[in-house]
């Protein structure tokens, strides 16, 4: 079984450029429609966070997995930082759910579960840099925290509309889904930060070697100091 680490970050690329366009899908209905939940085009957010839940786990299976269960188990045990897109999708799913839960639901209920898996996921973007190698850490941490705090606060201004009623929150919440998509769709993953560690040890100079005088010349010193004794 031969595992191609360069898969991972290729994989990842896709994945992020999936949850973009699902987020794109989303800010966009949201401007088209107004908020009004009960137009036809507000199914096409949650339908395409439902398509990017199953999509995501796809291109695991294809790229790390090479289309096999057990390659891909293989591959996750050695790259455990993957599950992290494992989670993307259950959130992206849940949240799809709820939100077209809350279209026939009275309640606020389903739409504030809505906004949680969208915080939670917002909340996971800031701990991908902690599963890559460590001369990536750097540059993932900056993009996914700008990720991560553009996805809270659409959230935070949607609560808000919900609470307040002002339609200028709403644009806030579409406009920043759309920054947060933005940014996933331009993300590529950096070559190398999923791929294996390799540490290298370089020994130390060597001693000369003792010349066959002088070694005798301390044996025979040594061997008078325990005389003495």
């Amino acid at each position: 079984m031969t595992i191609d680490f360069d898969s991972f970050a290729r994989a990842s690329t896709l994945i992020h450029i999936t949850q973009g366009a699902a987020l794109f899908v989303l800010g966009a209905a949201e401007i088209y429609t107004r908020g009004d939940q009960d137009s036809r085009a507000s199914l096409a957010g949650p339908l395409a966070l439902l398509a990017a839940a199953i999509v995501m786990p796809l291109f695991m299976l294809a790229l790390p997995g090479g289309w096999s269960l057990t390659q891909l188990r293989a591959a996750l045990e050695i790259r455990k930082g993957f599950y992290l897109f494992v989670a993307f999708a259950c959130l992206f799913g849940a949240a799809g759910l709820s939100r077209i839960a809350s279209r026939s639901s009275k309640g606020g209920g389903w739409r504030a579960l809505f906004l949680f898996f969208l915080a939670a996921s917002g909340a996971l973007y800031f701990t991908l840099a902690w599963r890559v190698n460590e001369e990536a850490w750097r540059q993932v941490l900056a993009w996914h925290a700008a990720i991560g705090t553009t996805l809270l606060l659409a959230v935070a201004a949607k609560a808000a509309y919900i609470f307040s009623g002002r339609r200028a929150l709403h644009v806030c919440w579409a406009a920043l889904l759309l920054v947060t998509s933005l940014q996933l769709l331009a993300y590529k993953e950096i070559p190398g930060a999923f791929s294996l560690r390799i540490v290298t040890f370089q020994a130390g100079p060597q001693l000369p070697a003792m010349k066959p005088a002088a070694a005798r010349k301390n044996a025979g010193t040594a061997d008078k100091k325990r005389s003495h004794h």
